[in-house]
């Protein structure tokens, strides 16, 4: 079931953006956005989960990812959510619910920021929040430690499938073992010799990862309680997580309209690319199966 069943082109700024329904379409639609160097293929399980439970799930390669990765500049959050606002009114959609995922926390955010009218629910799936600055620190300078490994994938070239394969199994993330659907989620990422993801796109996208004003007066403004899902572990499969406990007490008590939710025995990247946390994440968010 995992594969998308059709996919559909959106007209935005600049050219189509790529969007992919999973299941035959019906019940409410749930637009789902992934992260920074990541496609519609990072939710074949979850999309299961979701059409388990009644909903129609859609999930987006966003501008300068995946089948969109050929879309311009300008990038950065405030053009995503315009670009998520595009689709839901392409669909023409009462309000579905936006699930984002690392990245797409952010966009999600932006969106309802900026798009209050056009959206129902949303969660922000350990993402959306952002960081605290290390002190005495700009930008510019916690790039590289943010960005390195992915923007040196994204300057490498792999032979074949198999090669790129070979590339990401031995990541850390990726402990509860590999599957088909992994195959499916890399072997997709791969143009020619490449990953699809467009750097500058990733370059432009993280800057607005840090406090940028958008972001934070849209998670201020949240009108209702508001799910946000932390994942036990982080993007490595390191304790404590991307969001460490001690950083969102720090930060959270800003954003009263968000819900903690712990996710337990699971990481950033396994939360959806691994059954059992796909299908945790989905318990959350909508109770039991239907």
């Amino acid at each position: 079931m995992s594969l998308p069943t059709q996919r559909i082109l959106v007209p935005v700024r600049g050219g189509d953006l790529a969007v992919f329904q999973y299941g035959n379409g019906s019940g409410d639609p749930v637009l789902l956005i992934h992260g920074v160097t990541s496609s519609n293929r990072a939710f074949q399980l979850f999309a299961d989960s979701l059409i388990a439970r009644g909903k129609a799930p859609f999930a987006v390669d966003l501008r300068g990812r995946g089948d969109s990765n050929s879309l311009p500049a300008p990038f950065g959050m405030k053009q995503h959510a315009e670009d998520m606002a595009a689709v839901i009114d392409h669909f023409g959609w009462k309000n579905p619910d936006v699930i984002g995922h690392s990245m797409g926390g952010f966009v999600t955010a932006a969106l309802v920021g900026l798009y209050p009218e056009k959206v129902g629910e949303v969660v922000f799936a350990d993402g959306g929040v952002p960081l605290p600055m290390p002190p005495g620190m700009t930008v510019e300078q916690i790039m590289p430690f943010v960005l390195g490994p992915a923007m040196t994938r994204l300057a490498m070239e792999f032979e074949n499938n198999e090669a790129y394969r070979d590339y990401w199994k031995p990541q850390p993330a990726f402990v509860k073992g590999w599957s088909p659907i992994l195959d499916e989620y890399v072997d997709y990422d791969l143009r020619g010799k490449k990953a699809a993801t467009n750097p500058q796109a990733v370059e432009d996208d993280s800057r607005d990862l840090f406090g940028d004003d958008l972001i934070v007066n849209s998670l201020k403004g949240l009108k209702k309680v508001s799910k946000f899902i932390k994942a036990e572990r982080g993007l490595q499969n390191e304790e404590g997580g991307l969001y460490p406990m001690p950083v969102l007490e720090a930060v959270l008590p800003a954003y009263p309209k968000l819900k903690l939710e712990f996710l337990a025995d699971c990481n950033h990247y396994d939360m959806f690319l691994e059954a059992t946390g796909a299908e945790k994440v989905a318990h959350i968010i909508y109770g039991d199966k239907k």
